[in-house]
């Protein structure tokens, strides 16, 4: 997503806010977001909120994920990994899925937001 966003701003001239969402809100606090979200791109907003908030949330946008138990008190959370175009009216105008590599998910973004902006 990083590298899409920052292809889509240097060779389109498109601007675009990238956000992520915690599925884990129970481990996720916005410091931890923070940090490791300044591991991939630092204008990456992250987003937390309560259980149910983020369950609604996952529903509303069909985002399948669980939580799986490890060894101790250690858990892992196994997730759909899509990406959503949302416009400025918080409207979807499409979902991408990880079959795109950086390159072909730029251009994928700017024929949408091209196509929608018409």
């Amino acid at each position: 997503m990083a590298k899409a966003i920052n292809t889509l701003e240097s060779k389109a001239n498109l601007k675009v806010l990238p956000v992520f969402v915690t599925l884990d809100p129970q481990r996720d606090n916005p410091s931890h977001l923070r940090a490791y979200l300044k591991e991939f791109e630092p204008r990456i907003v992250g987003l937390t909120g309560s259980v149910g908030a983020i369950r609604q949330m996952a529903q509303e946008y069909r985002v399948y994920f669980r939580k799986i138990e490890e060894e101790g008190e250690d858990y892992l959370v196994e997730s759909s990994h899509d990406m959503y175009l949302i416009n400025p009216n918080m409207e979807v105008v499409r979902c991408f899925g990880v079959e795109y590599n950086a390159e072909e998910l730029s251009e994928a973004m700017q024929k949408e937001l091209k196509r929608t902006s018409a």
